[in-house]
């Protein structure tokens, strides 16, 4: 089996966590990278703390599968490749890669464009797209310097194929994932490398319930709304995307490079 790295694996009930706890029942070995409480901004929404990104990578060694705890901001390009160079070394090569750092929330983007702070969208665009590049240009570097035939997963959303009100830094970061995809693809195809992007919709994580919170009428009513939105009635749950990641960086996705699958439940079809 293979060496995968997961950004943005620490958050309890979040994607990342599921897709590094997908991926090692998969039978690989998991480097888990996380901000891990480093927040750049004190005045920027919780983010996940050292005991979350401990408590995965303990989870993964009871599956059996080696694992390593790696705390770094993925906007930060020292830190990108600190990270990877540890994973690499503790590990092994890197041949599987899950760019799912990333998100929006209150204090971070959630708001009409007029009123979004100029450092604001910044950190949206630095964390969701500057973010996926330094990653998968550090991860590819090392692939295409051991002739390793890997894949990258970026994760992207619903929101960059559509637009939504009150999400456009989110928005605009995630439409540049879609076409940061494209172009690592047909860049990095000839030498073997695969890279793809998946687009949740609503998914049943913290942050979206703490954004339902923010409009009125509350977030179970605010739940229900979206989910008589959605041609399967539900909103998803981080384990459905993992299992999309998953066959995206496995050998049965072998045909497909530079796309940008849906994964929303019928909430979005473009």
């Amino acid at each position: 089996m293979a060496v995968a790295l997961v950004t943005g694996a620490a958050r309890p009930r979040g994607i990342g966590r599921a897709v590094a706890l997908r991926l090692a029942a998969d039978g690989h070995d998991v480097a888990c990278v996380d901000i891990a409480g480093n927040r750049p901004d004190p005045a920027a929404p919780a983010v996940p703390g050292g005991p979350d990104l401990d408590a995965v990578v303990a989870e993964i060694r009871g599956l059996g599968r080696r694992a390593l705890a790696v705390s770094a901001d993925i906007s930060d390009e020292d830190q990108v490749e600190a990270a990877v160079e540890r994973a690499s070394t503790d590990l092994g090569p890197i041949s599987l890669v899950a760019n799912v750092a990333g998100g929006t929330s209150l204090g971070f983007g959630i708001a009409p464009l007029v009123e979004v702070a100029a450092a604001e969208f910044r950190r949206v665009v630095e964390v969701n797209l500057v973010g996926t590049w330094l990653v998968s240009r550090a991860c590819a570097r090392r692939m295409l310097a051991a002739g390793i035939a890997g894949r990258i997963c970026n994760t992207s959303s619903q929101a960059s194929k559509v637009g939504f009100v009150h999400m456009g830094a989110y928005s605009a970061a995630k439409a540049g994932v879609n076409l940061l995809t494209q172009v690592l693809a047909k860049e990095l195809g000839p030498h073997g490398i695969a890279v793809n992007a998946v687009c949740p919709g609503t998914v049943d994580t913290e942050p979206t319930r703490q954004i339902e919170e923010h409009f009125v009428g509350g977030p179970d009513a605010v739940r229900a709304y979206i989910e008589r939105e959605i041609p399967l009635q539900r909103v998803q749950t981080a384990e459905e995307i993992a299992a999309a990641v998953s066959w995206l960086l496995s050998p049965d996705a072998a045909g497909l490079t530079g796309e940008a699958v849906n994964v929303s439940a019928g909430q979005t079809m473009v």
